[in-house]
């Protein structure tokens, strides 16, 4: 016997079954763990420098190629990214998703304190932050 000729013979049992699938259905979509705004943490870390004074032309060359030669050693970065202005230079390196955030930010933070010395004297030190 199939289904279709129990609910032929039996349409209170149809209905029965019918209504326990749409009760357990609701219940099931009431109960699932999506959130619509998720924790995520994704691997972008920022290095801010500035210097009182420099133009962007001096900015790029004493200051953001020797961050961007310091950071491009630490594993997993899929892009680096660097904006220089007027006494103010800002480094984003983005990692690979699956990279952890805070490891990344403490190993780009030793890497631009061994990059330090070959900075310009009168540079602020570097700021660095995850986003």
């Amino acid at each position: 016997m199939t289904l279709s000729d129990l609910s032929i013979r039996k349409p209170v049992f149809a209905w029965m079954l019918m209504v326990g699938l749409l009760v357990f259905g609701v219940i099931g979509y009431s109960r699932m763990g999506i959130s619509q705004m998720p924790d995520v943490d994704f691997p972008n870390v920022n290095i801010s420098v500035s210097w009182v004074g420099a133009s962007p032309a001096t900015m790029e060359l004493a200051v953001a190629d020797v961050i961007e030669d310091s950071v491009m050693s630490v594993e997993g970065i899929r892009s680096v990214t660097t904006t220089c202005q007027e006494g103010m230079s800002n480094t984003s390196v983005e990692f690979e998703i699956d990279r952890n955030v805070d490891i990344a930010l403490q190993e780009v933070q030793t890497k631009i304190a061994q990059a330090m010395k070959r900075l310009p004297l009168d540079v602020d030190p570097p700021i660095v932050t995850k986003s």
